[in-house]
């Protein structure tokens, strides 16, 4: 090969890129706003402040046109487990009980008038741990009742005993607004 040849071969990648686009070109076609240039800074999406996200009103309707209905306080009655603590849009507290344990009988009826106080912000799925003694196990149950709070999907925070419906309500608002138990 010559050395022309060669020395040509070599400064072509150089000459390409030195020649570039100009932005007048890039003007006339219509996908010229999907990208950046130097001269042309990358598009700032609008963002929503985390606050204009966040629903104020605490009272979300139970029959929303089109939406599953649910039912506040429920027994579970072997539904997938991952169904049930995927709800959107309101906590979950998912309860293990046992029908001897009267600690329990005080726990269901908190968590009954939570549910009628919050109005449809809290959900309440009443797992009866001698009845589903599998899924008492996968969920580390060594003591009833045991609650875990979900909300999303995520859980947050698991707590044992007996509480009254304020003090369950002051858990849930601290979890949801700082984190803390």
């Amino acid at each position: 090969m010559s050395q022309a040849l060669r020395n040509l071969l070599l400064c072509t990648p150089f000459l390409l890129l030195m020649t570039g686009c100009d932005d007048a070109d890039t003007e006339k076609n219509e996908l010229s706003g999907r990208f950046t240039t130097a001269t042309r800074p990358a598009p700032n999406p609008q963002r929503e402040a985390l606050e204009t996200l966040i629903r104020k009103d605490l009272n979300v309707p139970t029959d929303l046109k089109g939406a599953p209905k649910f039912k506040p306080y429920s027994e579970y009655n072997g539904e997938d487990i991952r169904q049930v603590t995927g709800v959107s849009g309101r906590s979950l507290l998912l309860v293990f009980t046992a029908p001897w344990c009267k600690h329990s009988d005080a726990m269901k009826k908190a968590l009954k008038e939570l549910t009628e106080i919050e109005k449809g912000n809290v959900q309440v799925v009443d797992v009866n741990a001698d009845a589903f003694p599998v899924l008492a196990e996968e969920f580390g149950i060594a003591k009833v009742p045991t609650t875990f709070l979900y909300t999303e999907g995520v859980r947050l925070r698991a707590f044992e005993g007996a509480m009254s419906s304020q003090g369950i309500q002051n858990l849930i608002r601290n979890v949801l607004t700082r984190g803390e138990d």
